[in-house]
């Protein structure tokens, strides 16, 4: 009888462990391996038992955008037709997370979700065709180093900073020309708004009545600390008013729009103490991307998703976002280094949102990276991708910084030069958080000159607003022409462009000068994803 009832517990035992398996056994174990699926969240999921993941659908094509006639029109049809893409496909997916009881964050400027999970809802997931994507989202080191330390100053003489007088920012100023009219964005690691070069420029502040408002101008896309930093975040999580947590966006804003005087002083813009900003009359408007350097894709996507249309403190983007309100350009000082994380499916998760900025005639300025003197070191988001203008770095003896990253850039299989073009990038002086001031050097420096230039053209020619693709053949066409002896790429020595300076040093009196505005643009096709 012993040996009976161990029989009938083995065979019982072994009718539950075959009813697990079919039931439930076939969502533990890992599927079958499928590109969809990227190789870092596999071994996510085998390292640790979870994986936080972005799914990505189907893109709506934008090409019908660069038909519009102005920003308003574009970045309306934009908006609605990304956001009415997403509303219409990832209608099943969220019904499955319902079910599953997970959180989740979903995006319209990339049709896409953000979601944790196991190995189980990964196979539930797996069979939605519609997913074409499962990408990572762990973070990677966003800032690029700068070959300065920042150091605090006080001057009793002014003088504009090198950079500033290189683009003929002060040209411009004495014609009237300071960045009135045109909104700025930076996605970044934050902003002290209260610094007393930026305060007056930030749209969320009215000088006259000391009113202030945030909604519509700040948005913080850090929700959690990043477990590769230790201690507290100084600006918090989800903070309500502009921060910096780090002192680089601080420092490349002041590059933008820097001034620490109010511009009904008889002499502003040249006569304040530090007129660190290209175009001080532009008003700006910031989003943070990364936690003390640390940024993932979500980060970066929900800044760009912000700037495309902009919602309130207390909203969210697919019920309150504003596409009147996003800026006229947008810098992004940050890059995604291989040897940091960045992998092929994070490259191709961030590039639609940049894509989707451009079609809404918002101008995307990138820093090359500082990965120099080599060439063919422009490997880096969003210096790669084609929609982005690309910016190398300069000294104040007109020399390519030797950081600064050179072309050809290759990527999905097309080689092109890069940079686009080049500006002031060592030892530039601009503010820092606590009202204070200092020298940094980079990629992350340039590309706010160029960001800065392009606001006093299209303070000039508001007519160009909302035509990107027309700005950047612009400024690439009237920039100062520099060659390069290095050779990189097919570059002879009198090649222009070239691989080291793109076609030249940016100049806003170049660009200013009588001309036909309308020259034929440079990579105007459109992207349809």
């Amino acid at each position: 009888m012993k040996r009976l009832l161990t029989s009938h517990h083995l065979l019982f035992s072994l009718l539950i462990l075959w009813l697990f398996l079919i039931v439930g056994g076939s969502s533990m174990a890992a599927p079958t391996p499928t590109p969809r699926v990227a190789p870092e969240v596999w071994a996510q999921l085998q390292s640790q038992g979870d994986a936080d993941v972005i799914l990505r659908l189907s893109q709506a094509d934008l090409s019908y955008a660069y038909s519009l006639p102005d920003k308003s029109t574009r970045g309306q049809w934009v908006y609605q037709t990304l956001r009415a893409t997403a509303e219409a496909t990832q209608a099943p997916i969220l019904a499955e997370l319902e079910q599953a009881g997970v959180s989740y964050q979903r995006f319209w400027i990339v049709n896409a979700i953000r979601v944790k999970l196991d190995t189980r809802l990964l196979n539930r997931l797996l069979q939605y065709p519609q997913i074409q994507q499962i990408a990572s989202n762990t973070s990677f080191w966003g800032l690029e180093p700068t070959t300065s330390s920042p150091v605090s100053i006080q001057r009793s003489e002014w003088s504009a900073p090198w950079g500033i007088e290189r683009v003929q920012a002060t040209w411009a100023w004495e014609q009237g020309v300071t960045g009135e009219g045109v909104v700025i964005a930076g996605q970044d690691t934050g902003y002290a708004w209260r610094h007393e070069s930026l305060i007056r420029a930030y749209r969320g502040y009215q000088p006259n009545t000391g009113v202030v408002s945030h909604d519509y101008n700040w948005h913080d896309a850090i929700h959690e600390i990043d477990p590769k930093n230790s201690g507290s975040n100084p600006c918090g999580l989800d903070s309500q008013e502009p921060c910096d947590d780090n002192g680089h966006g601080t420092h490349t804003m002041g590059t933008m729009v820097g001034n620490d005087l109010d511009s009904s002083v008889a002499g502003w813009p040249e006569a304040a103490n530090y007129p660190i900003g290209v175009a001080p009359g532009a008003t700006w408007i910031g989003c943070r991307n990364m936690e003390r350097g640390w940024g993932k894709p979500s980060s970066y996507i929900e800044c760009f998703q912000w700037f495309v249309a902009p919602w309130p403190l207390s909203g969210n983007g697919f019920d309150d976002g504003d596409p009147a309100k996003a800026p006229d350009i947008i810098n992004n000082s940050w890059s995604c280094p291989p040897e940091e994380g960045c992998t092929a499916d994070k490259l191709s998760v961030i590039e639609p949102a940049v894509n989707a900025a451009d079609a809404a005639g918002i101008l995307v300025v990138v820093s090359a990276s500082n990965a120099g003197p080599s060439c063919n070191t422009i490997t880096q988001p969003p210096a790669i991708y084609p929609r982005a203008f690309t910016v190398g770095a300069t000294d104040s003896q007109d020399a390519l910084a030797t950081f600064s990253s050179r072309g050809p850039i290759t990527y999905q299989g097309e080689t092109r030069i890069g940079p686009d073009i080049s500006a002031p990038g060592v030892a530039v002086f601009s503010s820092l958080p606590n009202n204070q001031y200092g020298y940094l050097s980079g990629t992350s420096m340039a590309g706010p000159h160029v960001a800065g230039v392009a606001a006093l053209l299209l303070s000039a020619h508001p007519e160009l607003k909302g035509h990107p693709e027309q700005v950047r053949a612009l400024l690439m066409h009237r920039a100062d022409p520099r060659t390069s002896s290095q050779g990189c790429g097919n570059d002879s020595p009198a090649s222009i462009p070239n691989n080291g300076y793109g076609w030249g040093i940016v100049n806003i009196q170049n660009a200013l000068l009588p001309h036909d505005l309308f020259l034929p643009a440079i990579r105007t096709q459109p992207a349809s994803n």
